[in-house]
This record gives structure tokens, C-alpha cells and sequence, in this order.
């Protein structure tokens, strides 16, 4: 009768793999030995590793804290504008945002430049006036109206309580925001 041909595969000591392959790293990786242990120092340097010893030691008490934190209205309304204020970053054209960043770097007067006298208030009221600035001035209108909505409580007919008044509450809020920021632009343009 046949016998079955027994196969003999060599045992694998994993253990003696890992140590040649430890041992021809520094050989065949000097570049980013070399460069790790650079960045190794810098942060020392810098006190970062110590900062991260700290953290990871006081792990627990800085999860407790923050879970303590989580747990009050305060924290779960931080979080709620944490993410609302990411969602409108995110919409946000990023060319818009450097066109506004470039808008407020060409306008800026260093004090004492040659040229540079601020715009009259004729010459700003005209540019206030262009379409892009009347959408702008709605989002800030709109923007302003948003924040001063009053939660749904009974409410008087007029500024000056009830009866009819010549001034309705809603009007006020973007009125008032549109002046505060013409009074802040005005003190800005001042001061340099």
C-alpha cells in the first residue's frame, strides 16, 4: 500500500526576522532615521515633548473635565455653534473670502504713507450704494434681524410699548447694527 509523502516545511522564528529587519533599518532608512530624530529634538527643543507627557498623564482629568463640561447647557450651546459656525464656514466661496481679505488689505492707510487720504463720505456713500454692496448690506441686515429675533413671547405693538408707534421693534435691530457699524468704521478710519 501507498504512504503518503509527508511534506516538511521549516519552522519560521519570527522573532530573528524581526531582528535582522530591525537591524538593516538604520542601513536602509538612514535618510529618515536621520530626519526623525531631527524632529525629535526640535520638539524637545521646544518643550512639546514635555507638553505631550503632561497631557498623556493627565489624560483622565482633562477627558473628566471636558465630559463635565459636555454635560452643561453652556457646552451642548458651544457645540451647537461650533457645528452651525463650520456649516456656514463651509458655504462660504473661498475666492469671495480672499477677495474680501484683499478688499481690506488695499483699503487699510498706514499712517503717515504718501496718498493716502481716506475716501469722503460722499465717495464711500457711492460705493455703498454699487449692487454688490447693497447685497452685502442685505446679508448684514439679514444677519442682524436673524439675531434679534425675539422668542415667541407676547410682544407690545411698538417700540414704545403698546399702541401704534412710528418705529416697529423688528426695524430697530438692523437699523441700530447698521449704525454701530458705520460709527465703528468711522472710529477705525480715524484712529489711523
Amino acid at each position: 500500500m501507498a504512504q503518503p509523502i509527508r511534506t516538511y516545511t521549516p519552522h519560521r522564528d519570527e522573532q530573528e526576522e524581526l531582528r535582522a529587519k530591525v537591524e538593516n533599518a538604520p542601513v536602509q532608512h538612514a535618510q529618515a532615521v536621520l530626519a526623525a530624530y531631527q524632529v525629535l529634538q526640535q520638539a524637545q527643543d521646544h518643550g512639546i515633548l514635555d507638553l505631550l507627557r503632561g497631557a498623556i498623564g493627565a489624560g483622565d482629568a482633562i477627558v473628566d473635565k471636558a465630559s463635565d463640561f459636555a454635560n452643561t447647557p453652556e457646552g451642548i450651546r458651544a457645540m451647537r455653534n461650533f457645528l452651525a459656525l463650520s456649516r456656514i464656514f463651509a458655504n462660504l466661496d473661498p475666492e469671495k473670502v480672499d477677495a474680501v481679505a484683499n478688499a481690506i488689505t488695499e483699503n487699510q492707510c498706514r499712517e503717515g504713507a504718501p496718498g493716502c487720504e481716506p475716501p469722503s463720505i460722499l465717495k464711500s456713500l457711492q460705493r455703498m450704494s454699487s449692487r454688490n454692496s447693497r447685497r452685502t448690506l442685505a446679508t448684514i441686515a439679514a444677519v442682524a434681524d436673524a439675531f434679534g429675533k425675539e422668542p415667541d413671547v407676547p410682544k407690545a405693538d411698538s417700540f414704545f410699548g403698546s399702541g401704534p408707534g412710528w418705529v416697529p421693534p423688528k426695524s430697530v435691530l438692523p437699523l441700530l447694527a447698521l449704525a454701530l457699524a458705520g460709527v465703528a468704521g468711522f472710529w477705525i478710519g480715524r484712529r489711523r
